[in-house]
């Protein structure tokens, strides 16, 4: 809850109410509210001391002929635009996310100006739930707003951004009590300006559509569990959330303390990195001098839908093109965590039971730990939501949204015992994090599922397969927040813009405290990632189906092709030799056969069609089981989906067949995610017997040495 220190008088720009406009028309702009000298004190609760996000509720599905009818029609203009239409961007009004017009100028209390002013020239929007001087805090809850003082001085980070030369010019509005994102139906009528139609993610939304729309250059907000990345995501934005700790939460309301953190968005991750400078956030030194390497959480990608899972490659691309080749590894962040984490057992399903069970496949543990980060998050803002606020709502259930009396009500049955788990997962979690981060490493996962659902499922209009659809990308959203909710590290999200559709999202995490670390690198890799984006999608586009589902060439066909007969039988010798001469008088039918189907294989991988690879390589294996190239090739992909022990097995039968170092270094990492540090040594180390100068087996290998030497460590990786 903010709290007033400062006596300065006011700056916010002062004028008559505006009358409302239709949203077809904008104004050309928007007349702040006359702050009220004198409001009446707040009677609201006091902050929490500390708190996490709570959970996201489901969503009610549409009533009545009439809307599903409705739902329908926009479900079908929606299938026509994924299926090859192009999306049109939305305009966005500023009466559709402004609150109220600002002039701020000048900070609210004296402040030393940064040199030079990085920020001059540039417009800076307000999260509703941030203080503004001689304004009252509105929290997204206009009875909240009405029991509120005036402000008596701008929240602190504001002011040092102003200092730095920004104009302060509206303050925007956010989902209710901070209960975000995609819970309410409130800002349903604030378009995405990404893309007609479509949803803008909730919570922090009007933070995001503002930046994304050109209405400012700059917004600060504040992000729980996704409330500031997920709408950045959806609307195309860049955003950083801090590290939990680093910029102050006094002046802001905040819904879950434990997982609070200021957050910047930009539409420019040049500007992001200068304001970022400008709040003097942490780790510059180390910006200059870290080499970073970047782990993929893969099982993470592997969560995610089909847009995000085909634009893959284009993501390890630029990170290739950015940090070099070798910076670049896949990383089983769920397996990691669930071998580090033991508190996680709490919220999955028995897990001794599952344990027990011979073979538990690492994709469904994997699921597991996903639901158990968002559960055990969910209860952290769920139980400190009730004790912050739990009265005040009960006393003001007659002016409240619908949707906020049931989360109240739902959050009421979380028991103290189950929130000490939770916060007990939360510490483990950051401990782990802290202890293996070592100062060079980045992951690398997705900042949501997909791109923006309709927002006909936002908005209560959607069909029943619709709203479950709506519904799972939410779940996803708070899977894929919870990591750096529940440890504090800081999180750059960057869009990855998809030419004629809707922007996907990936996100880098980094070790606490290396905020400036994630914004340098956000601002090289972003315009890598377009480049690498749009050339995917080009090379896919192929006019008969979505571009991130190619039509993969069936193999009786590449078959044919490979062996030249157009699927008929050999022609006699003499017109064989006739034909191809003596280059091609060695090769059978089987042999050409297996090629064609590891070149299937290969194509599949390349593409990030993991799945499709692995049968490719397995019918390569059943014409030619002596090859050992395609048992190797397809332990890669086994290590691509997650599946370690069929990635082991296969590199055991190609090196039964023949001693090789790729074959060695694929077993390798596939001990390591499945803990058997040991076995994963023996085998780098008889690569560098191979291979005296192999980077990544000597890489590998301190990395080994290094963690067992600190009882932790980074040990779920794999090469790409």
């Amino acid at each position: 809850m903010p709290r007033d220190t400062s006596t300065s008088p006011s700056r916010a720009t002062a004028g008559e109410e505006e009358e409302e406009q239709a949203l077809q028309t904008p104004p050309a702009d928007l007349e702040a509210e006359q702050p009220v000298a004198q409001a009446a004190p707040r009677r609201g609760p006091p902050a929490p001391a500390a708190a996490p996000p709570p959970p996201l509720p489901v969503l009610a599905l549409a009533a009545g002929a009439a809307a599903v009818a409705a739902a329908v029609c926009l479900l079908v203009r929606h299938l026509r635009r994924r299926r090859g239409g192009r999306v049109q961007r939305a305009a966005v009004g500023k009466q559709q996310v402004f609150s109220a017009v600002l002039a701020l100028r000048e900070p609210s209390v004296p402040l030393p100006p940064p040199t030079p002013a990085s920020l001059a020239g540039r417009t800076l929007v307000l999260s509703d739930r941030l203080d503004v001087q001689s304004l009252e805090t509105a929290f997204g809850c206009q009875p909240w707003k009405s029991e509120q003082r005036a402000a008596s001085q701008t929240y602190g980070p504001a002011d040092a951004l102003v200092a730095a030369g920004a104009q302060g010019i509206a303050v925007v509005h956010g989902e209710p009590l901070g209960l975000g994102p995609l819970l309410f139906l409130s800002g349903a009528g604030t378009p995405n300006p990404a893309g007609k139609g479509h949803t803008h993610g909730g919570g922090e939304y009007g933070a995001a559509a503002s930046v994304a729309a050109g209405l400012a250059d700059l917004a600060l907000a504040v992000d729980e569990l996704g409330s500031a990345r997920v709408p950045a995501g959806c609307c195309g934005a860049y955003a950083l959330r801090t590290t939990a700790g680093v910029l102050p939460l006094e002046g802001a309301a905040i819904t879950s303390r434990s997982l609070a953190a200021p957050a910047l968005l930009a539409a420019d991750p040049q500007l992001l990195l200068k304001a970022g400078q400008a709040l003097r956030l942490p780790g510059g030194a180390a910006a200059s001098t870290d080499v970073l390497r970047y782990l993929v959480a893969e099982d993470f990608f592997a969560a995610a839908g089909e847009e995000t899972r085909a634009m893959m490659p284009a993501v390890v691309a630029a990170v290739k093109r950015w940090a070099g080749p070798d910076q670049a590894q896949a990383l089983s962040l769920c397996e990691w965590l669930y071998h580090r984490v033991a508190s996680l057992a709490a919220f999955m399903p028995d897990r001794k039971k599952e344990d027990a069970a011979a073979g538990m496949e690492k994709q469904q543990r994997a699921e597991q730990v996903l639901q158990a980060l968002a559960a055990a998050a969910e209860v952290v803002r769920q139980w400190e939501f009730v004790q912050a606020y739990g009265a005040w709502v009960e006393a003001h259930q007659s002016q409240l949204e619908p949707s906020v009396v049931l989360y109240w009500q739902e959050a009421q049955l979380v028991d103290e015992g189950l929130y000490s788990k939770a916060r007990a997962l939360a510490a483990e979690l950051q401990a782990a994090m802290r202890a293996s981060l070592m100062d060079g490493y980045i992951f690398v996962l997705p900042t949501t599922p997909g791109p923006a659902p309709p927002a006909a499922a936002g908005a209560g209009g959607a069909s029943g397969g619709e709203a479950q659809a709506a519904q799972a990308f939410r779940a996803r959203c708070a899977q894929f927040a919870a990591v750096a909710a529940l440890s504090g590290v800081p999180q750059v999200v960057l869009p990855l813009p998809v030419p004629g559709g809707m922007p996907l999202s990936v996100s880098l995490l980094a070790l606490h405290k290396r905020d400036l670390v994630l914004l340098q690198a956000a601002a090289k890799l972003g315009p890598m990632l377009a480049d690498e984006a749009a050339a995917l999608v080009a090379e896919r586009n192929n006019g008969d189906q979505p571009w991130w589902r190619p039509q993969a060439p069936a193999p009786a066909e590449a078959a044919a092709t490979a062996t030249g007969d157009g699927g008929k039988k050999p022609a006699g010798s003499s017109r064989a030799n006739g034909r191809r001469k003596k280059a091609d008088s060695a090769l059978d039918a089987a042999t050409a056969a297996a090629e064609a189907f590891k070149e299937d294989g290969n194509a599949a991988f390349r593409a990030g069609r993991y799945d499709d690879a692995v049968r490719q390589y397995g019918a390569a294996i059943q014409l030619r089981p002596q090859a050992a190239v395609y048992h190797a090739n397809r332990a890669m992909a086994y290590l691509k989906l997650g599946s370690y022990g069929a990635a082991e097995a296969d590199c055991d039968a190609a090196l039964k067949l023949e001693l090789s170092a790729k074959a060695l270094l694929r077993r390798g990492s596939a001990r390591l995610a499945q803990g058997n540090a040991d076995g994963a040594k023996a085998d780098f180390r008889q690569v560098l017997a191979l291979e005296p100068q192999n980077r990544q087996a000597r890489e590998e290998l301190r990395g080994i040495e290094a963690m067992e030497g600190a009882a932790s460590g980074v040990d779920q990786l794999g090469p790409f």
